[in-house]
């Protein structure tokens, strides 16, 4: 009978007692910290640092809307472009894209990474449509860098 009370009085005590802190390890540390731009040419990438990737792209792109940056950073020289009205390879499209993403209102509304591939879900609001236009961009990784986009 002696075990089960000094159970039950320690329990309070046990719960009560602060949570070990552990400092965070360079092997803990968020997984962009380990590799920096430019991230091409492709180096070797976990699925972990792709995702980070991707996400500073998609921030640096639709949310930041520093076309320069992105592409300098993030898209191959050699893009492969699937969409058959744009030209291949990364100065191309950033051209394009130089004179529209800055000036056209849009929202991420969706955005995610599974094995190398990303894609977003954009909201455009522009001023000539009367109602908002959904859009959607796919993107392949290969390691570190961007190289193929389907729209």
């Amino acid at each position: 009978m002696l075990i089960p009370t000094l159970l039950l009085t320690a329990v309070p005590f046990l719960l009560a007692s602060p949570t070990p802190y552990y400092p965070r390890t360079s092997s803990n540390a968020h997984p962009s910290h380990q590799l920096s731009p430019p991230y091409c040419p492709p180096r070797p990438a976990s699925s972990a640092q792709q995702h980070a990737i991707f996400t500073a792209f998609v921030k640096t792109l639709y949310t930041d809307k520093n076309v320069t940056d992105a592409f300098e950073n993030y898209i191959a020289v050699d893009l492969i472009e699937h969409d058959p009205f744009d030209e291949q390879g990364r100065a191309a499209n950033e051209a394009k894209l130089s004179h529209i993403i800055p000036f056209v209102p849009s929202t991420v509304l969706r955005q995610g990474f599974d094995n190398g591939t990303g894609f977003i879900h954009l909201r455009v609001d522009e001023d000539t449509e009367p109602q908002p236009i959904a859009l959607a961009d796919i993107y392949r990784m290969n390691g570190t860098c961007i190289v193929e986009h389907w729209e």
